[in-house]
């Protein structure tokens, strides 16, 4: 019973023990009706008799034969499998194997039969069946038992290899749907750490910024610039555990940003919206646009005495979305030298990388009539993540 379940084990099929000897009841027993049918007509055509008691019995115990040889037949098919390739080579030699198996069974079954079952049936009902008739059974029979037996075989390994195939095929996509799982928290995790990184950045840069109004002994602008800060930090929480949100939100959480910035340099900063309203609702990254603002007004509108200003614009195209920062800086003129890009510029790209993929890039252009703009390319359709990163030049 052990080595019948290492076998079904081995074969992948969900069978039980008793199911498979149902089973092969049922597969050997469609042949024995069929086989004696066949012998019935053969007495009646040969000796105008039909079968009698003790051949019946035989017969009977040659179905019962071939029944309990099934988990041998199928070990064999396991061991010996019969696979049609190209090479006829490849078939022939487990075809020959097979076949003095079956050769092998049969002789077996009628030596059984004239040494022992044919003596016990003489003792019980003083008849027994003649050598002659022995030897006309195994070849007529040995034609018919060996298509069986091949049957058997080459079913049972095609609906083997089907089974082991579905397990395989089952086993590979709950293994690829874990691993896109294990992606999918790698990149949220990430994200989730760019973030962290960014919100104590551009603390530090607020907090710098209010310390300064503190030394210049301007109280009244550093309070207020302290109330507008809480007021975003406020905002910022309300969403902290959202790696997108719709792009209007983001511009409110800018204007608070920006909010901040003009009470540091008062009629000297202007900004404009230029925001299609096609765009509003595109989920962008969290806090995406500070970091390029903050990088506009520290290095390009900080030395202007006046009329600063700040564009933001967006706009949804056929490929995704784009959103643009511009200033009217110092432009082509080289600015302040740094090594390649600051902190939050490195942190943006890094997001839109993580998030987009190829999709999220950061692109840089100085015309020479001045200014200068930061434009993000992404799929403002929905957020997804995509290891596939690419190396945009510093600046």
């Amino acid at each position: 019973m052990t080595f019948l379940k290492r076998m079904l084990e081995h074969s992948g099929l969900p069978l039980s023990v008793g199911q498979f000897w149902w089973y092969s009841f049922c597969y050997w027993g469609i042949f024995a009706i069929i086989t004696f049918g066949q012998l019935m007509m053969l007495w009646l055509l040969r000796e105008g008799v039909v079968m009698r008691p003790h051949e019946v019995f035989i017969w009977l115990l040659d179905g019962l034969f071939w029944w309990s040889t099934t988990p041998l037949v199928l070990y064999a098919s396991i061991k010996v499998p019969i696979a049609f390739k190209v090479r006829q080579s490849s078939i022939l030699k487990p075809i020959l194997i097979h076949l003095a198996i079956v050769t092998f069974l049969n002789i077996f079954i009628n030596l059984l039969h004239y040494y022992i079952t044919n003596p016990l049936m003489y003792r019980a009902v003083g008849k027994s069946v003649p050598l002659e008739n022995y030897l006309f059974s195994f070849f007529i029979a040995y034609t018919a038992s060996f298509g069986q037996y091949l049957l058997l075989v080459v079913g049972f390994n095609k609906v083997s290899y089907i089974y082991r195939y579905q397990q395989l095929k089952q086993q590979n996509f709950e293994t690829e749907l874990h691993n896109e799982q294990l992606r999918g928290q790698l990149a949220n995790a990430q994200l989730q750490s760019l973030k962290m990184q960014l919100n104590p950045h551009f603390l530090f840069n607020t907090l710098h910024s209010v310390v300064s109004l503190m030394v210049k002994n301007d109280i009244r602008k550093a309070t207020l610039m302290i109330t507008t800060l809480s007021d975003l930090l406020r905002a910022v929480l309300v969403n902290q555990s959202a790696d997108f949100i719709p792009l209007q939100e983001e511009l409110k959480l800018t204007r608070q940003y920006l909010d901040i910035q003009q009470i540091r340099f008062q009629d000297r900063l202007k900004v404009e919206y230029h925001i299609d309203p096609a765009s509003e609702l595109c989920p962008v990254p969290q806090l995406i646009l500070q970091p390029i603002v903050e990088n506009s007004i520290t290095h390009g509108i900080s030395d202007i005495a006046t009329n600063a200003l700040i564009r933001i614009t967006s706009r949804v195209t056929a490929t995704g979305m784009q959103v643009t920062v511009y200033d009217n800086g110092i432009g082509a003129t080289p600015r302040k030298p740094s090594k390649g890009m600051g902190l939050g510029l490195q942190n943006t790209l890094l997001r839109l990388q993580q998030a987009y993929g190829a999709e999220g890039r950061l692109e840089f252009d100085q015309p020479n009539g001045g200014g200068t703009s930061v434009t993000m390319y992404f799929d403002g359709r929905r957020p997804g993540n995509n290891n596939e990163h690419q190396n945009p030049e510093r600046i």
